[in-house]
Parts: structure tokens; sequence; C-alpha cells
């Protein structure tokens, strides 16, 4: 891994902790977030231990600042879950844009489910059966609709960025590799 994606990995996380923090205290819509996205894209174009690093990064940082219950096993757990799902997307795959955001979709749906049930396990605000699972999912549908809304926002928007980011930062790089290959072959 070359120092400028260490450095954008860096921003990454930053950026994600200090834009949750901005989305939950100035437009105040819970779970409206661009943790989701941001883990999602970067599972795609970094691959490797930062599809998980960086999710758990953004979350632990931001966590710090809010706070957090035993609910953060299962929080963190989906967002470094979800950052792995990223790798499955390639990023210079035909129709990439609306294949991650199907699988932001994906995401969304399986944080509902997972953190859901998490809730309901560790608050003990529901019984502890099967009607209080669903009770739990069923007041959980509010938090799913504004994730959803943010990641049919967030998701294509920050591919795009990544994108061109990528290619920019990365575009030197590569063409520096290919005049390597091309004089190592002449000599």
């Amino acid at each position: 891994m070359n120092k400028r994606k260490i450095l954008f990995a860096i921003f990454i996380i930053f950026f994600g902790t200090f834009f949750r923090i901005f989305l939950n205290e100035v437009i105040s819509i819970p779970n409206f977030e661009a943790v989701t996205a941001l883990s999602l894209i970067s599972g795609s174009f970094f691959g490797g231990i930062f599809a998980g690093l960086i999710p758990l990064l953004m979350i632990f940082l931001s966590d710090i600042y809010f706070g957090n219950t035993l609910i953060f096993l299962f929080t963190w757990s989906a967002f470094i879950f979800i950052g792995s799902f990223g790798i499955l997307f390639k990023k210079d795959s035909k129709d990439y844009f609306l294949k991650i955001s199907g699988g932001g979709i994906i995401s969304v749906f399986f944080f509902y489910l997972w953190t859901n049930f998490g809730w309901w396990l560790v608050s003990r605000m529901y019984p502890m059966n099967f009607q209080g699972l669903i009770e739990c999912y069923i007041a959980g549908l509010p938090f799913l609709k504004n994730q959803l809304i943010s990641a049919l926002i967030f998701i294509p928007l920050f591919s795009l960025i990544f994108s061109l980011i990528f290619n920019k930062i990365f575009e030197k790089e590569t063409k520096k590799y290919e005049n390597f290959a091309f004089v190592s072959k002449i000599s």
C-alpha cells in the first residue's frame, strides 16, 4: 500500500467521523448518515484490511463523541461487515454505480436487521420473545427509512468523488509503473 492511499484512507476516516457528528448535530435526522456509504465504498476502493479498518475507526472515533452502550458490538460489527462487503464491488467494473448502490441498499437492510436484533437483545426495552423482536423491528422502521434515503444520496455521490480522486491521484503512479515496465523491456 503506498503512502498516498494511506493518507487518503486517513482523510476518509476523519472526514467520515466529522461528517457523522455534523449530520447528527446539525441535521438531527436519526440514522441519516454517511458511514454506510463511506464504509461500502472504502471496501470497494481499498480492499484488504482497510475494508474493515476504515469503517471501524470512523465509528469508533465518532462514538467517543457520542458515547455508546453495548449496542456498539452490533453497530461496529455491522459497519465492518459492510466495508468488507464492499470488496465485492470492483471500482472499474461495468455498471459500478448501479451495483454499488444496490449493494448499499442490501447493506442498509443488513444493518437494520442486525442492529435492531442487537437493540432487542441488550436494551431490555422489549419482551425477550419473538413478539418483542417484531416490536423492535417495527419501532426501527423510521430509522430504516432515513438510512435508506441517506444511502441513496451518499453512495452515488461518494462513488463519483472516489472515482475522480482515485483516477487523479493514482493516475501518475500507474503511468510511472507503465513507463518503468516499458524501459525495462527495452533494456
